[in-house]
């Protein structure tokens, strides 16, 4: 693709800014525009022979299998009907691909601009069932109509005028985006995907489905697809203000986690959520896992997942009794928290290299640790969707698997899924 390389700018303050009379000196990171034939991505083969896992993304665990993200690229499918022995199958080929989403035996994936719904019942053939074309925006093209497909980076210092349009970009984004004329490109046309982030599977998602429709995290937007039958129509799209990270969908709700809030969307009309409340706190990562009329949420200082760094490390448990004022009945301090699952009436929250605990939640209400398994690493947790003395955790090194003994509370090692 060398030959159709175009470059632009995508541009972030890093460093303060030193002024002169009528200019603006400024230190960012500098972002060129990449554009390709969009067509010919979009025609590539979905099967694909396999690969090296690289840059894992997105977790999904299945009856007998395990689907790993490989970031920007695809997802991996292994057999796992033999857990102490996952075996590599084959690999999904979905360019530029971060985040996806099971349910029902169908895959939801965005690839760049589009949305993709993928058949998996039988996870050895799998089969594209339909693409939903330029849903997260509209192809934005060069002079010679290829499109922008990505970004690459390097530091640079550039003099701008004051008050130029460029400057006033820069102070109202704290970033821009200029095309191959060096016009500022609007925010509102850069695809989605170039934006999302990926951080495991879990409570850790940027895609939902609910009622026939699947709500998709975008930047700050809320994108919202029909999804009857086998066609994906795009619907809505829904503003929200910055440091959106995580959404689940229970009971007729959606549950958003941003830096510094937890909201709450009624989705009686599916097509048109409408915000029900907002439960503040102080910015930090923020999982949230609704059980019943609470609803778990952690918040974390210790980062490695790109959100910004506070001061608090606990796990809060939210009263839903009032859904137009959510509020917080527990708060149990915590050393790392990440990603969250229920296994059974246990809550167990991942605490990256300070282990897992796990909590007593037979009371949603009024949570009690009940353990703390340190000597391995867990983000983001999960429990296999039948078996629950199965558990899988995330780590540095890779996809593992444990069976729990309730007990004793003890993991014993199944098998790992290197990275």
């Amino acid at each position: 693709m060398k030959n159709i390389l175009l470059f632009t700018s995508f541009i972030f303050i890093l460093m303060s800014c030193t002024k002169t009379q009528g200019e603006i000196s400024m230190t960012y990171e500098k972002a060129t525009a990449v554009y390709g034939d969009l067509e010919a991505i979009r025609s590539l083969p979905l099967i694909k022979v396999q690969q090296t896992l690289k840059n894992p993304g997105k977790i999904y665990i299945g009856e007998d299998y395990i689907l790993v993200g490989e970031e920007g690229e695809g997802i991996h499918i292994f057999d796992n009907s033999n857990m102490t022995n996952p075996i590599r199958l084959s690999f999904l080929q979905i360019p530029f691909n971060k985040e996806f989403f099971v349910k029902d035996n169908v895959l939801y994936a965005e690839s760049l601009y589009d949305f993709l719904k993928i058949d998996i019942s039988n996870v050895y053939q799998p089969q594209l069932i339909s693409r939903a074309r330029d849903v997260f925006g509209t192809p934005y093209k060069n002079d010679k109509g290829e499109s922008l497909i990505a970004f690459s980076y390097e530091m640079a210092t550039d003099v701008f005028e004051l008050n130029s349009p460029e400057a006033e970009e820069i102070k109202r984004q704290g970033k821009m985006h200029i095309d191959y004329l060096d016009n500022v490109i609007p925010t509102s046309t850069i695809p989605s995907s170039f934006t999302s982030t990926s951080n495991g599977v879990g409570t850790l998602n940027r895609i939902a489905v609910e009622y026939n429709h699947i709500y998709v995290l975008g930047g700050n937007t809320l994108h919202v697809l029909s999804n009857g039958g086998t066609a994906i129509i795009h619907q809505n799209d829904i503003k929200l203000d910055d440091g959106m990270e995580t959404i689940y969908a229970d009971n007729n709700r959606l549950y958003i986690g941003s830096e510094d809030a937890m909201l709450t969307y009624n989705v009686n009309n599916p097509s048109r959520p409408s915000r029900v409340s907002e439960f503040s706190h102080t910015t930090a990562c923020d999982p949230v896992l609704p059980n019943g009329n609470v609803a778990y949420m952690t918040l974390r200082s210790v980062d490695n997942a790109g959100c910004n760094v506070a001061d608090e490390n606990s796990l809060t448990v939210v009263d839903l009794s009032n859904e137009n004022e959510p509020e917080s009945i527990q708060t149990i301090e915590m050393l790392s928290p990440y990603g969250m699952t229920m296994l059974g009436w246990y809550l167990v929250v991942g605490e990256g290299t300070n282990g897992l605990a796990i909590f007593d939640a037979s009371n949603p209400s009024d949570l009690v640790e009940v353990a703390r398994v340190t000597g391995i690493e867990a983000y983001d947790v999960m429990r296999h969707p039948s078996n629950p003395y199965i558990l899988m955790t995330t780590s540095s090194a890779g996809l593992e698997q444990f069976e729990i003994d309730y007990n004793t509370f003890q993991l014993t090692p199944l098998s790992v899924v290197n990275y």
